[in-house]
């Protein structure tokens, strides 16, 4: 019965979250009013109010459901495995990948989940080589093979995607891996 609670309660964040921005979804495209003017827009006084919303805005449903997907999946394991420390790492995968986003991006309005994506996929890649367990190097090997691909997304192909998005989260779930690695107590 323990196990089940704690697959259940691993859950509940990342489906919170993506209950958000499916809900963001449905009343931007219900009631016609563009929510993406509260993406992050970098250097200004309006853009402050994306660090907070731009995760929960997409510009399409296929882009919704490219960040719905590993947001459920890595977010399940994060609180899974790393269950004291993973309301940490979760939180600074949103609030300072999109601080950062806001500091340092191009200037463009940047919406979307991609970049706490990263930011929980990086921790969870590097945080098995940087503690060295078992388990730990385990996940990360497996997050490995499933996102390996995610290392191209840091690289700017596309003027219409975020690469800065994924860079400062893939730069935050890195830090975020040391930081917490020599911690006793994860799970």
């Amino acid at each position: 019965m323990a196990a089940q609670s704690s697959l259940f309660g691993s859950s509940v964040v990342p489906f919170r979250l993506v209950f958000l921005m499916w809900a963001t979804f449905y009343l931007e495209l219900m009631l016609g009013i563009p929510l993406s003017a509260f993406g992050i827009e970098p250097r200004t006084f309006h853009g402050l109010i994306g660090i907070f919303t731009a995760p929960l805005i997409h510009g399409d449903l296929i882009h919704l459901i490219s960040n719905t997907i590993p947001m459920l999946f890595l977010g399940c394991v994060l609180f899974f495995f790393y269950g004291k420390i993973g309301g940490q790492v979760f939180f600074r995968a949103y609030f300072w990948t999109n601080i950062l986003v806001w500091l340092f991006a191009r200037p463009a309005n940047h919406i979307g989940a991609s970049g706490v994506v990263y930011g929980l996929a990086f921790f969870l890649i590097s945080f098995g080589f940087f503690r060295r367990d078992f388990l730990s190097i385990f996940i990360s090997t497996i997050i490995l093979l499933l996102y390996g691909g995610i290392f191209y997304g840091v690289l700017p192909t596309d003027p219409h995607i975020s690469w800065e998005s994924h860079f400062a989260g893939a730069l935050v779930g890195i830090t975020t891996a040391v930081t917490f690695s020599k911690q006793k107590s994860v799970n």
